[in-house]
């Protein structure tokens, strides 16, 4: 028997019903397979229902789907996979247990973070399914299943309550890594309250952002120019100590950085920066790889070529410089997100929160060049 679901009232669902259709193409295929489908299977599905997947998608926003641009932009590379938030597994056919079974991994995961002791120091607290052994708490039985349990991890593991994980396929094994921010899910039993306090840590700006359809990316509001003020001799000449610098932010950086930055979250406005590249670098390459392995895949670890092109240079100093581009990005996220995501909670100084935007934003233009090739060779 077939089970429509709709998402409760305040979270995200489908405009038409044949966003329902993608969302439960893609359900279908990850529930047989344990495999999230890439773009060119469902593209496919879609055609032999008359469906053009590049219409059917505006139906839908990012609180949904993952793995397009928000702006559709361009399509992705048909290797690249699609997968669904809790949002939209709670919009598909028969997802009722594994969507539950998210919010178990959730309480559970907050329910040991306060008793968690490293192996290492500085180790984040880990999730497994050995954790979800009888009883937990009010779970149904049938979440106790071995399949059950990957597919609520799978859906769990880029929801922002958690940091990522690891899994495999052979043995069904995963892990879930978490830190302090779990902590407000504790007692969460319902999946709107869970989507309440999961909006309420994006933030008003990401909220936003990723409720808007799919190819309807409102205009982006820029993050106030960073300037260095200008110090004037005694005579009228300008210092050679320090110097005005004015820059507006790339779009991408700015829509999710302004409204932090406005409010004085400087933190806060830096982290979404350095997740928002890190994220972009994933649609590019077409994987749910994370972190500073992510960047050696996008930007070349010897001997494999390079999926992303982040370079000027031609000649002799081309392959220095996308050699230095890897260790920038991969620097990105080791210096500046990892400690922003898994360290204490800290705040950051305005000076150095604009000079790591502008950072960010030169990383995103540079991530430009990749998709203006990529553009050039469709028209071709």
């Amino acid at each position: 028997m077939i089970v429509r679901t709709i998402s409760p009232e305040g979270m995200p669902r489908p405009t038409g019903e044949d966003g329902h259709v993608l969302l439960d193409v893609v359900w279908q295929h990850f529930s047989d397979s344990l495999r999230w489908p890439t773009f060119d299977y469902v593209d496919r599905k879609l055609y032999a229902r008359g469906l053009k997947f590049e219409e059917v998608v505006q139906q839908l926003c990012p609180a949904l789907l993952r793995g397009l641009d928000a702006g559709l932009w361009r399509l992705p590379q048909g290797a690249t996979e699609l997968s669904l938030t809790v949002a939209g597994a709670a919009n598909c056919a028969n997802a009722l247990i594994p969507v539950d079974g998210v919010l178990v991994l959730v309480r559970a995961a907050a329910l040991i973070e306060p008793h968690y002791e490293p192996k290492e120091p500085g180790a984040l607290p880990e999730l497994r399914p050995n954790d979800l052994a009888p009883p937990v708490d009010d779970v149904n039985l049938a979440l106790l299943t071995k399949k059950s349990r990957f597919i609520s991890f799978a859906l769990a593991l880029h929801e922002p309550c958690f940091r990522g994980g690891g899994h495999s396929l052979d043995n069904l094994d995963w892990t879930l890594h978490y830190d302090r921010d779990i902590r407000p899910f504790a007692d969460v039993h319902r999946l709107d309250e869970y989507w309440r306090l999961r909006e309420q840590m994006l933030g008003p700006a990401r909220v936003k952002a990723d409720n808007t359809p799919f190819g309807q990316r409102p205009e982006p509001t820029f993050a106030p120019s960073l300037a260095a003020v200008s110090v004037v001799g005694p005579e009228g000449e300008q210092s050679t100590e320090a110097m005005e610098v004015i820059c507006l932010l790339h779009p991408l950086i700015a829509e999710v950085a302004a409204e932090r930055y406005g409010g004085g979250f400087y933190y806060d406005a830096v982290r979404s920066a350095l997740q928002a590249v890190e994220h972009r670098v994933q649609n590019l390459v077409g994987t749910t790889e994370v972190g500073e392995r992510l960047m050696g895949i996008a930007f070349g670890n010897k001997p494999n070529p390079p999926k992303i092109t982040a370079t000027r240079s031609t000649g002799g100093s081309l392959e220095s410089e996308q050699n230095g581009m890897q260790f920038l990005f991969k620097g990105a996220i080791g210096a500046l997100r990892n400690p922003r995501m898994h360290g204490p909670d800290e705040r950051d100084a305005r000076d150095e929160a604009d000079e790591i935007l502008v950072f960010a934003s030169f990383l995103m233009r540079r991530l430009d060049i990749e998709d203006e090739q990529r553009m050039s060779s469709s028209v071709e």
